[in-house]
């Protein structure tokens, strides 16, 4: 009796990994196809120990989509708990914090996403975008060099790195930047 109930307990178990794995796959493809809401759904019946990180973040961006901006936060929030060096949450907060023109809160979240990965171009630039709404163009530029190294001829990063010798009255280096971004064309 107790082996039965043994086996039993693993099919079971074996039953529902599968089953929430075809959830989250089903979800993803849902959310792939912009059906937002029934993929949150799928998301939704998942039992808390089976959402990870990257189940809030998708979580996440569905709020987003749905223009729920707090409980975006909150979901990032979940993701950090359960990994606190998840970059790509520290990242998303940032952005919903400097669109709501948090640039400092933004900031913070941007270096966090950095020193968790710091190649990801998009957080340097990010947080150079932010420092340069606070005017701290000599950090900004600092931001958007590094952005540059790891993502060469962007156009976004250089067009703002000419803004930014242009705000510290650098003229050569910003006639310099605006042909490469000219020959880019």
């Amino acid at each position: 009796m107790f082996k039965k109930s043994i086996l039993f307990f693993l099919l079971i178990s074996a039953f529902a990994l599968a089953s929430t794995k075809d959830t989250k796959e089903q979800a993803i493809a849902l959310y792939a196809t912009g059906n937002y809401n029934e993929a949150y759904e799928k998301l939704s019946s998942l039992p808390a120990d089976e959402k990870d990180e990257n189940i809030f973040l998708l979580m996440s961006n569905i709020s987003l989509e749905n223009e729920k901006d707090n409980l975006a936060i909150q979901y990032l929030n979940k993701a950090l708990d359960k990994n606190y060096s998840f970059y790509k949450a520290y990242y998303n907060l940032g952005c919903i914090f400097a669109k709501k023109k948090s640039y400092l809160l933004a900031s913070n979240n941007f270096e966090f996403a950095i020193k968790y990965n710091k190649n990801f171009a998009p957080a340097y630039y990010n947080l150079a975008c932010c420092q340069l709404k606070l005017k701290n163009y000599e950090s900004a530029k600092k931001n958007l060099i590094k952005a540059l190294e790891i993502e060469p001829n962007n156009k976004d990063y250089l067009y703002n790195l000419i803004l930014c010798y242009k705000e510290l009255n650098q003229t050569r280096q910003a006639k310099k930047i605006l042909n490469t971004y000219n020959s880019l064309s």
